[in-house]
């Protein structure tokens, strides 16, 4: 179209391209505004997630260390009273709660579903700390002798393993059960199902970490109490 000529008249196409004036100021102002929100917008809740997850790192609060409470909860949760016979020939429940190990038999294993006797033991790091550090090997059917060579010779670390806690300053255990014997309950700091006749029903960790004791309770479910009389009875036969 040559220059000062009229659309009017004009074909269909040029009338069309005389009259598209493009984007108006006031289009591109009200764009300009909606993207500025949205970039806005978006910074807030990027900046909102990164303050909530450096709040939760802060207090020491994640997934694993979550996830792994949880599971010696269940673990302990499920241990059994399984009997085995003293060099005496006494049955009594395996149980094994020391300040160095704790050992026992549960239904819940860590791998498959077979039961498994655990061995959640205390280890010296090289730096002079402590680690719990939590084992397994598959139970099947094995006696006092086993279970306990298992543990002498270190074949329990052959098995299943993962570490629950490190670098601890002090780890303290505590057992809340049944003694047989005396027949009174409390808090023992050493407590074996050979010498109590149950396996206890709380078992307490406290451990120091940096000047803060942090304590993890965790029960056991099974109710060994019932069966202390018909240990009697199979005691004497």
């Amino acid at each position: 179209m040559r220059q000062g000529q009229s659309c009017l008249g004009s074909s269909y196409q040029a009338r069309t391209l005389c009259f598209n004036p493009g984007y108006t100021l006031i289009e591109v102002v009200v764009a300009t505004a909606i993207f500025s929100a949205m970039v806005l917008l978006s910074s807030m809740a990027l900046n909102q997630g990164l303050s909530q997850y450096q709040g939760l790192m802060q207090r020491g609060v994640n997934f694993w260390d979550h996830a792994r409470h949880l599971w010696v909860s269940r673990s302990l949760g499920s241990a059994t009273d399984y009997y085995v016979k003293g060099t005496t020939g006494r049955w009594f429940p395996y149980f094994y709660g020391t300040q160095d190990m704790l050992s026992y038999a549960s239904l819940s294993p860590l791998v498959g579903d077979m039961p498994v006797v655990v061995w959640i033991v205390k280890e010296r790091q090289d730096n002079g700390k402590y680690s719990l550090i939590y084992y397994e090997l598959p139970l099947y059917t094995k006696g006092i002798k086993d279970l306990d060579n298992d543990y002498a010779f270190g074949d329990y670390k052959r098995g299943t393993s993962i570490r629950l806690l490190s670098d601890l300053d002090k780890v303290e255990a505590m057992f809340y059960g049944y003694d047989a014997i005396k027949g009174v309950y409390g808090w023992y700091a050493d407590y074996r199902g050979n010498k109590m006749l149950s396996i206890p029903v709380l078992v307490k960790y406290t451990c120091t970490s940096g000047g803060k004791d942090h304590v993890f309770m965790f029960r056991i479910h099974t109710n060994s109490r019932r069966k202390v009389a018909y240990n009697e009875d199979l005691s004497v036969h």
